[in-house]
């Protein structure tokens, strides 16, 4: 699917529910009112699944050398996998993350961490033992949220545009209390319901790699024909 402007979707979105082929005047109230709805489709989108292009990896400075809290960045959602931390081997550390719950069954040498936070105060990583030497490298993989779209020029990230197009539809056919709005939110759903089984069928089910689904043997470094 190409990717589309945020004034591109618009236009598609006039063509069905106000018969032109143009997009609002940016800036126009219509204009605002449709980019919320868009940016709510977004969200929407962003929330159903762990998607692929959402990932990102962050490298937080550690000046400290007894320094047991790291910040997370405001875009922070959820951690992709364990945190590595370099400077005490050559290789690095895993620092798997534990649900403060589980606290209680680790020994006070064991390596982990906890996310702690909101999506409103910030979120920081706890680690234990709560000491990093200072200049470590610590490596976070993190699943993202995704910025609101502001710009008309702006390009949302989604694999098929169609699914905000046709959910935006949806909310201003709901709106207006136009009873099309329940068709436009079916074909919204089945093209985000198509768009996590592709995006699943690529992560661990393609050509290249037919099965990248970890076992615990295999992430802890064991290999078939090697070990």
């Amino acid at each position: 699917m190409a990717k589309m402007t945020v004034s591109q979707i618009m236009r598609q979105v006039s063509a069905t529910v106000n018969q032109e082929a143009t997009a609002p005047t940016d800036g126009s109230a219509e204009w605002s009112l449709w980019l919320d709805y868009i940016n709510r489709a977004y969200q929407e989108w962003a929330e159903a699944n762990d998607w692929e292009s959402l990932r990102k990896r962050y490298f937080p400075i550690v000046s400290g050398v007894s320094l047991a809290s790291v910040a997370l960045p405001d875009d922070f959602n959820k951690l992709a996998t364990s945190v590595k931390v370099w400077g005490e081997t050559e290789d690095g550390v895993d620092f798997p993350e534990v649900m403060p719950e589980q606290i209680g069954i680790y020994q006070s040498s064991d390596k982990y961490m906890t996310v702690v936070g909101n999506h409103t105060n910030g979120w920081n990583m706890v680690f234990h033992p709560g000491t990093l030497a200072s200049g470590a490298s610590v490596q976070v993989d993190y699943f993202s949220t995704p910025t609101s779209l502001a710009s008309s020029t702006n390009i949302p990230i989604t694999a098929d545009p169609q699914y905000l197009i046709d959910r935006t539809i949806g909310f201003i056919f709901e709106a207006r209390s136009d009873p099309r709005f329940q068709i436009e939110e079916n074909k919204a759903r089945d093209r985000l319901l198509m768009m996590i089984e592709n995006a699943n069928a690529s992560k661990y089910n393609s050509y290249s790699n037919p099965s990248q689904i970890m076992s615990p043997e295999r992430k802890a470094g064991f290999r078939l024909g090697r070990d």
